[in-house]
């Protein structure tokens, strides 16, 4: 939703209008109700529109021709736009080398409040587990995953990130978030709780929002190494888990 859009005076005497007519109304009685000419209503019925406030609709008039055009308020649950605010304000301020990190900790975080019923808080033995619990997380929140045939890596398409608008201004927090989700989920064990690897979360997030760590428990003999690539093509991503051999500790 576009804030800006409430600027001028008159333009929310239109949605002032709007919402105290409890009904839809055309631009004319708007015109009527608020002194304004009908092709200044109309402009802003169409900015305010565009921003998320008001829905167009059709009304038959009882005669011939085609239905009238009428204009009400947007009901709260289709306005999502507080929550789009919110997220690239937080995007932005966490939108350096320090903030990624924090990302990726909170998608860790949000990976075990979001965990998909009946699926354990261990770590995954094989790889096709790993990619069936990453496929069911993903599709549960709303990334229409789709996961590709490779025999010796899992890889997963994501084809409609929740976060798509934010994600392109701020790849290395939104993507970072993601790939903190991919590391709780196939490292298994508490939130928060942090892999071996380089820093404190295992792996790093470059300029461009590339994202990559080694994930596993420590004592495991086998580990998984869970890679986020943003925007590997126009409004795609891809999250890619490999396994990897490790000695075990005195063998």
């Amino acid at each position: 939703m576009t804030f800006g859009a409430l600027a001028p005076a008159s333009r929310r005497r239109v949605l002032d209008t709007l919402r105290a007519a409890g009904a839809p109304q055309d631009a004319v009685a708007l015109a009527q109700a608020t002194g304004l000419h009908p092709n200044t209503v109309r402009f802003h019925l169409k900015v305010l529109i565009e921003a998320g406030y008001v829905v167009e609709s059709r009304q038959a008039s009882g005669g011939r021709g085609r239905p009238q055009a009428v204009y009400a308020c947007a009901a709260p649950a289709t306005r999502d736009g507080g929550y789009a605010l919110l997220a690239e304000l937080l995007a932005s301020t966490l939108d350096d080398a320090a903030g990624a990190e924090l990302a990726r900790a909170a998608g860790e975080r949000w990976q075990h409040a979001a965990r998909p019923a009946g699926v354990a808080p261990d770590a995954p033995g094989t790889l096709d587990e790993a990619a069936a619990r990453a496929t069911a997380l993903f599709a549960e929140l709303g990334f229409d995953p789709v996961r590709g045939p490779e025999p010796d890596a899992a890889r997963i398409e994501l084809r409609a990130c929740p976060f798509l608008d934010v994600a392109r201004r701020h790849p290395g927090v939104v993507c970072g978030v993601h790939l903190g989700l991919l590391r709780g989920l196939v490292e298994g064990g508490p939130a928060g709780a942090a892999p071996e690897g380089d820093g404190p979360g295992g792996g790093g997030t470059v300029a461009d929002g590339r994202s990559g760590g080694l994930v596993g428990a420590p004592s495991a003999a086998r580990r998984f190494v869970a890679e986020l690539v943003p925007f590997a093509r126009p409004g795609v991503c891809v999250a890619e888990i490999r396994q990897v051999e490790v000695e075990r500790e005195g063998a």
